[in-house]
């Protein structure tokens, strides 16, 4: 049996290499998977969720979904939802959104799901992105490092997990 909880840390230099993360939990991502993408403020969860969209072979432009709540991606490999927490601050609200049903058959992301403690599904991939540099000007942000650390709660999550251990596994820490 695999341990409650495992993390997996990764450096990406910039913009681009978070979205190669991303896009190799896109690829290697079951159906029914859950990814919490939790940042400040351009920290770069809506850059990680483009790769992933990138990895599900997705048709259509991923943009961060702060004003609608919730995109759909139809067509690639397997259909993803993205959701945006961040305008939220009512667990009964968030509740009604249905994120436990938003994954069946497919990938979602759920932006600021700290808003959402409690109601979110057990089984998800945790993906927490902190930038390296203090004080990182907007013009610079897609050129600054960031740590990615990747914790697995939950079976789903660990196996797409372990599958993202081996590819990384060269990748300095």
């Amino acid at each position: 049996m695999a341990d409650a909880q495992q993390t997996l840390r990764l450096t990406c230099d910039d913009a681009e290499a978070t979205r190669a993360v991303g896009a190799a939990v896109g690829r290697a991502a079951p159906a029914g998977i859950v990814v919490l993408l939790q940042g400040d403020l351009g920290a770069g969860k809506t850059v990680f969720a483009q790769g992933v969209g990138r990895g599900l072979e997705s048709p259509t432009t991923v943009n961060s979904p702060t004003f609608v709540l919730m995109n759909e991606h139809l067509g690639g490999r397997l259909p993803m939802r993205h959701a945006d927490l961040y305008r939220l601050d009512d667990l009964d609200l968030i509740a009604e959104l249905g994120l436990d049903q938003a994954a069946l058959g497919g990938v979602l992301l759920v932006e600021w799901p700290e808003r959402g403690e409690g109601v979110l599904p057990e089984d998800h991939l945790h993906v927490q992105i902190v930038p390296l540099e203090e004080d990182v000007s907007e013009d610079a942000l897609d050129a600054s490092p960031r740590a990615l650390l990747l914790t697995a709660s939950g079976e789903r999550a660990e196996s797409l997990l372990g599958t993202l251990a081996e590819q990384f596994a060269s990748v300095p820490a």
